[in-house]
C-alpha cells in the first residue's frame, strides 16, 4: 500500500521538478535570474486574493482533465474538448439569459443544457470511430475548428447583442449567474460556487470508474477489447458511452466564465483550456485528487507568473513551464515505473533468498525422520 501510495505521487512531483528545472534553465540562458523570478512569483501567488484568484482558475482546469480522463480510461484521447466547451458554453450562455426561472431552476437547467451540447458535439468522433475507424484523435481535432466556425456564425447572425466591435450574447441577469460562495466575500476576491460543481463531478467520477461494474467494464474494453467482447462486454457501446460522459463534463469548462466572470458569451472566453486540463490529467495520473491538485498547481503558476513582466522578467515562464509539465510527465511516468519494477524485482529476490534460507534446515529434519 505505501508502495503503491509513493509511485503514484513520485511521477508528478518528478514532473514537477523537471518543469522547474528546464524553467530555471530557461530563465539562466535569458540571462535572468531564477531563483528571483521564483521567488517573485510565489511571494505573489500565495496572497490571498493569488490563492482565490487561483483555485476558481483551477475549476475549469480540473473539469477539463475529468472530462479528458473519462475518454483515457476507455483508452481513447478526447482531444475535442474545446470545440465541445465552446459549442456548450455558447448554449448555456443563451439559457441562462432566456430562461424565465428562478435561480434555483434556471441554473441547474443551464448546467443540463451545456452538458447535454457537450455531449452530443463529443458523439460525432465516437461514431466515426466505431462505424469508419476513424481514429477520434483526428475527428476531434478537426471538430475544434468547426465549432469555432460554428459558434463565430452563430454569435455574430443569430445570438448576437450589441454593436460594435465588442459583441456577444445577451447579459445574463444576476438571478441566472453562479452566486458566490457564502462567507468569501464579494467581487474578485471571492470563491465561486463552482468549486462545489467541481467536487461533485469529482466525487462521481470516483464513484463511476473506481467503485461501480461501469467503471469495471470500462478498463476490460480499454485494455483487453477481445477479452471484453468475449465476456458479453460490447466495446463499440463502451466508446459512445465514455465519450458522451467526457463531452457532457467538457460541456461545463466554459461556464464559471460565462456564469461566474463575463455574465454572457463574447470573446473573453478562455482558449486552449483542453491542452491545460490535459497536463492536469497527466500530473494526477487519472485520479480525482491528483488531478484537483495538478489543476491547483498549473493555475498557481499560471497566475503567479503576472507579476513578472512588473519586474522587467518574462512573463512567458508560466507557458515554458506548462510545456514542459506535458513533455515530462511521461518522462516522470516511467522514471517511477521503472523504479517501482527494480524495488518490485528486489523484493521478490529477497524472498525467495529468504524461503531458500529456510528450506534446507526442514528438509534435512525431515531426511532424518
Amino acid at each position: 500500500m505505501i508502495r503503491r501510495v509513493a509511485v503514484t505521487t513520485a511521477g508528478p512531483v518528478v514532473s514537477v521538478l523537471l518543469a522547474l528545472g528546464v524553467t530555471a534553465l530557461f530563465l539562466t540562458a535569458g540571462g535572468y535570474s531564477a531563483s528571483s523570478a521564483f521567488s517573485v512569483m510565489w511571494s505573489y501567488g500565495i496572497e490571498p486574493n493569488s490563492l482565490v484568484s487561483s483555485l476558481n482558475d483551477a475549476v475549469p482546469l480540473y473539469l477539463a482533465a475529468v472530462a479528458g480522463a473519462f475518454a483515457v480510461r476507455m483508452g481513447l484521447f478526447n482531444i475535442g474538448v474545446d470545440g465541445q466547451y465552446r459549442m456548450a458554453a455558447l448554449a448555456g450562455a443563451v439559457a441562462a439569459a432566456s430562461l424565465p426561472f428562478p435561480l434555483a431552476i434556471r441554473l441547474p437547467l443551464t448546467l443540463l443544457i451545456a452538458c447535454a451540447v457537450g455531449a452530443l458535439w463529443a458523439l460525432i468522433p465516437a461514431l466515426l470511430k466505431i462505424h469508419r475507424g476513424v481514429n477520434e484523435v483526428i475527428t476531434s481535432i478537426l471538430l475544434n475548428a468547426i465549432a469555432t466556425t460554428v459558434v463565430a456564425v452563430l454569435l455574430s447572425d443569430v445570438f448576437r447583442s450589441g454593436g460594435g466591435q465588442n459583441t456577444g450574447t445577451a447579459v445574463i441577469d444576476p438571478s441566472g449567474l453562479m452566486p458566490t460562495l457564502p462567507g468569501t466575500g464579494s467581487g474578485q476576491g471571492s470563491v465561486s460556487s463552482f468549486v462545489i460543481v467541481a467536487l461533485v463531478v469529482g466525487i462521481v467520477y470516483h464513484l463511476v470508474i473506481d467503485r461501480s461494474v461501469f467503471g469495471y467494464s470500462l478498463r476490460v474494453a480499454a485494455r483487453s477489447p477481445e477479452a471484453a467482447e468475449s465476456a458479453g462486454i460490447r466495446v463499440d457501446r463502451k466508446i459512445v458511452q465514455a465519450m458522451l460522459i467526457s463531452g457532457a463534463v467538457a460541456g461545463l469548462v466554459g461556464l464559471p466564465h460565462i456564469l461566474s466572470v463575463a455574465g454572457r458569451f463574447d470573446g473573453t472566453l478562455p482558449t486552449d483550456l483542453m491542452f491545460t486540463g490535459l497536463a492536469a490529467t497527466l500530473l494526477g495520473r487519472q485520479h480525482p485528487i491528483g488531478m484537483a491538485l495538478g489543476a491547483f498547481v498549473l493555475a498557481f503558476v499560471e497566475r503567479s507568473a503576472q507579476v513578472l513582466g512588473l519586474v522587467q522578467l518574462p512573463t512567458e515562464v508560466g507557458q515554458v513551464f506548462l510545456a514542459v509539465v506535458l513533455l515530462s510527465s511521461a518522462v516522470g511516468y516511467w522514471l517511477t515505473e521503472r523504479a517501482d519494477q527494480r524495488i518490485a524485482l528486489a523484493t521478490a529476490l529477497r524472498r525467495r533468498l529468504r524461503s531458500g534460507e529456510s528450506t534446507p534446515p526442514a528438509a534435512t529434519e525431515g531426511a532424518a525422520r
